[in-house]
């Protein structure tokens, strides 16, 4: 017969032989612990790496063991192992053990977790260094094939092209890296040694009907007529280059930027929409015309623009706030509130977000969750001058710790000196704390550096009128 109640298995013992091991192991660690604390205190060095060693220990063994009882995330299991096979790598190229050291970036790369790139353009550094020039060049191409804008690949796929003496298609790579990076010295010499190299292997024509275009030489008296503040001469000569080569992404770059330093806005954004169809994978030409149409009230073009450009590298925070930022102005707070929340979730160590995060929570009325925002921040970069300025503003009612307020304000400016909205936070403060006279040079100088801001010009008057008193 069934019997009525189900025989219940036998219990395995409390106290294994396994339970024991990791007991014993963690009386000891702390035992070790405590002696190497004690006598620290006479050679600190020598058991800070003893201590670091154990530190390793318990992260690998017992660590994991105590993780084993909780539920755990296979995405976050896969970040974890890649992390751990690229530091492995480190370890064993320090040690010269290259071969080791490709292993394990190739156990990296087989776990397809978000550092693929890093894993990848240290395996073709590794294989470069080995003299396996054909292998180190079929990484980069797979690294660029992912992210066409990675300039520390473009860069060393050229040097490998150079040694494996394929001048013409470093000279092609060492340009589109030049687009990318024009203010790289080590960059534009690489590119000038490879065109002179180009030039002394090529025949000469016989008699050339018109002068030959020197991009690099159009490019950087184009730079220098900028900075020089001649736009209208970079205007007529980046014209004329565009005649002869209309492909070059980088000619149509420098005209967008000429013109809006001559303040011809719709010309250069007609400049800059040539940059992207020319070179759709450049963020920074994206990110230079997103700035002219919000300067122009066209938001919502500009927020389709970086969308789009956000797509080009899904980590990238500083295209993800402007789109935040742009949306809130547009009163589309919920929205707003959403993409910075995925940003702080993506990125909970990023000062970046987290200033934004704060700015956000003090514009919608929450002053109380951004002043824990921003001494969130302060813990993670304590030279944090926009976070320093806004927890200085919080003081400027409480006349108590006006002082620190004080003090957090010129940290600020120490820091970002001349900065016209943190002059005006020290200058208010100065004002609530009875020394308008201090006030009024610093607002002055705010003036000076923003003369359009009409709130500083009423704040010069508010203090004139307190220093009479």
């Amino acid at each position: 017969m069934m019997p009525d109640v189900i025989a219940t298995p036998a219990s395995k013992p409390w106290i294994s032989k396994r339970r024991l091991q990791i007991a014993s192991g963690l009386v000891l660690f702390l035992a070790v612990g405590i002696a190497t604390t004690a006598i620290s205190r006479e050679s600190p060095d020598y058991f800070r790496n003893i201590w670091a060693r154990l530190d390793a220990i318990w992260e690998a063994r017992v660590g994991e063991w105590l993780d084993s009882s909780g539920p755990k995330n296979p995405k976050l299991q896969l970040e974890e192992h890649q992390r751990r096979y690229i530091a492995e790598a480190a370890q064993h190229q320090s040690k010269g053990e290259f071969d080791k050291a490709a292993a394990s970036l190739r156990k990296a790369l087989a776990l397809k977790g978000s550092r693929q790139n890093v894993a990848r353009y240290r395996l073709a550094k590794i294989l470069a260094q080995q003299n396996q020039t054909t292998e180190a060049i079929r990484e980069i191409q797979s690294l660029l094939q992912r992210t066409p804008g990675h300039i520390e690949g473009m860069i060393l796929l050229g040097d490998l092209y150079v040694h494996s003496g394929q001048l013409s298609k470093a000279l092609e790579i060492y340009r589109e890296s030049y687009l990318r990076e024009p203010e790289d010295i080590v960059l534009k010499r690489r590119l000038q040694i490879v065109e002179s190299r180009v030039r002394s292997v090529q025949p000469e024509a016989a008699e050339p009907t018109e002068e030959a275009l020197d991009p690099t030489q159009v490019l950087i008296n184009a730079e220098r007529f900028i900075s020089g503040k001649e736009p209208a001469r970079a205007v007529n000569l980046l014209r004329g280059a565009i005649e002869k080569a209309p492909d070059n992404a980088r000619f149509h770059f420098l005209l967008g930027a000429a013109l809006v330093q001559m303040n011809r806005r719709n010309e250069a954004i007609r400049a800059y929409e040539k940059v992207v169809s020319l070179s759709p994978d450049w963020l920074d030409g994206y990110i230079r015309l997103g700035a002219l149409l919000e300067s122009k009230g066209r938001d919502k073009d500009a927020i389709a623009l970086y969308e789009k450009a956000g797509q080009l590298d899904l980590n990238d925070i500083e295209m993800k706030i402007r789109i935040a930022n742009l949306h809130k102005s547009r009163n589309r707070k919920k929205i707003a509130h959403k993409i910075l929340l995925d940003l702080l979730e993506k990125n909970p160590r990023s000062s970046r977000v987290l200033v934004e995060f704060g700015v956000f929570l003090w514009e919608t009325g929450k002053p109380i969750e951004s002043k824990k925002v921003f001494l969130q921040v302060l813990e993670i970069d304590k030279n944090s001058a926009p976070a320093l300025n806004r927890l200085a503003w919080f003081h400027r009612r409480d006349k108590e710790s006006l002082d620190h307020g004080i003090k957090l304000s010129k940290r600020s400016l120490e820091i970002q000196p001349d900065t016209p909205a943190y002059l005006d936070t020290l200058a208010e403060l100065y004002y609530r704390n009875g020394e308008s006279v201090k006030a009024l040079p610093l607002i002055q100088r705010a003036i000076e550096l923003d003369p359009g801001n009409r709130y500083f010009r009423l704040q010069l008057e508010k203090f004139k009128r307190a220093s009479r008193k």
